[in-house]
């Protein structure tokens, strides 16, 4: 099944039965993840935590999730940190297998901060729908903390 189109038919409002049980699931299994591979084997679950850091399981390439996945943030020459878009930063973050090992999804990063994040794109999603100035507000809401200069913006 492809739940990246479900969500969309869905219409993603985070209110919907479909982002709640999305939800539920995720946090009901994603502590049971203990490898990328355990990861990346569950659609459900691998496109709830790109979503989540505003990434499409359908068009990204699986190869550079993988290798995002397992090279971490520690080191500044990780694929993560050596990517111009910090959402892979960020889900690597997230779902820190290379300094966590197995135990990387029972830390709370990877389950409430994560939820949030997907609570956020779909609602920044839903409220486009209806007026693109409002998603845009959302978005500019959320990264306007990590703007540093004017070539950020």
């Amino acid at each position: 099944k492809n739940y990246a189109i479900q969500a969309q038919i869905a219409g993603l409002d985070p209110n919907s039965d479909y982002v709640k049980g999305e939800t539920t699931y995720y946090l009901a299994n994603i502590t049971k993840v203990k490898s990328v591979d355990d990861l990346m084997s569950n659609d459900r679950l691998y496109t709830y935590a790109l979503a989540a850091y505003g990434l499409d399981s359908a068009t990204e390439d699986k190869d550079l999730i993988k290798s995002v996945l397992q090279g971490g943030v520690r080191d500044p020459d990780s694929v993560a940190n050596k990517q111009t878009n910090k959402a892979y930063a960020g889900l690597a973050s997230a779902l820190n297998f290379e300094q966590y090992g197995e135990n990387a999804t029972t830390y709370v990063q990877a389950q409430q901060p994560t939820v949030d994040m997907y609570m956020r794109q779909t609602l920044e999603e839903d409220a486009g729908k209806t007026n693109e100035g409002v998603r845009l507000a959302l978005y500019f809401q959320r990264k306007a903390p990590d703007i540093t200069n004017w070539y950020d913006v």
